[in-house]
């Protein structure tokens, strides 16, 4: 415990892969949850009692997305890497090094960057827009998230309208008003009460954890832009105004 502690906090550490840890941690919490609610017979109700099947649907797709989500952060943190590295080395140079090159969206805007700068074209102008477009590349792996929530919503609100049709279906066999009769009728209102509610809650649920999960990602993405952008006005900007004698430096 004394040295996983060291590796997760220790000043100096490689940071990139923290969102990795953070999803890791919550979707334990997550699995805590389900299976105390397993343990209490609450799960095994809300997928038996659901004749539509929708909560059971909505239970893949969380599954799906969530390890899309991993995916998301795992690519996402070897883009934080290679910022990080990136910032570290312009930081220790008067000129501008022999980055050496990837095909990360973070190499892929280093060599844009580079490029327009070798073109005499406005590397500053250049350097917002190429910004602008590696941010919108980063916040599109994370967009899903968005999707995915809304989708579990959308999911829910359809078992909601499943249940009352069900419900409402039940009350076409209360044409003759004898016990046995009446007694189905009851029981298919509370059949179709609970698929209402169940997937409401399902769907809810879901989108909600959901979104926790791409929040994470989301943040993640803000480190990132804002990594480049540091290292791009403050070091690599100013490296690449430089005037030298024989010529400019290239990559």
């Amino acid at each position: 415990m004394t040295k996983l502690a060291d590796a997760v906090f220790a000043s100096g550490r490689n940071i990139a892969f923290d969102s990795v840890l953070k999803w890791v941690l919550l979707m334990a919490l997550i699995t805590l949850g389900a299976a105390v609610s397993y343990e209490y017979g609450l799960l095994t109700y809300l997928f038996a009692a659901d004749e539509s099947r929708i909560t059971v649907l909505i239970a893949v797709l969380y599954v799906g997305f969530s390890m899309h989500c991993l995916w998301i952060l795992v690519e996402l943190g070897r883009e934080y890497r290679r910022a990080l590295e990136v910032q570290a080395l312009l930081a220790t140079t008067t000129t501008v090094p022999d980055i050496p090159k990837g095909k990360g969206l973070i190499d892929r805007y280093l060599a844009d960057l580079i490029r327009s700068r070798e073109q005499k074209s406005d590397v500053e102008g250049n350097a917002h827009l190429l910004m602008m477009s590696l941010g919108a590349s980063l916040r599109r792996r994370a967009k899903v998230g968005t999707y995915g929530a809304d989708l579990l919503y959308k999911l829910g609100m359809l078992g909601t309208m499943v249940g009352f049709v069900m419900m409402l279906n039940s009350m076409g066999d209360l044409s003759n008003f004898d016990v046995d009769t009446l007694r189905g009728a009851l029981q298919k209102m509370i059949a179709g009460m609970a698929v209402s509610l169940l997937t409401t809650i399902a769907g809810l649920i879901g989108g909600i954890l959901l979104r926790l999960e791409y929040n994470i990602a989301d943040a993640l993405v803000t480190d990132i832009s804002q990594t480049a952008v540091s290292f791009t006005e403050v070091s690599l900007l100013p490296l690449l105004a430089q005037k030298e004698p024989g010529g400019e430096n290239a990559l």
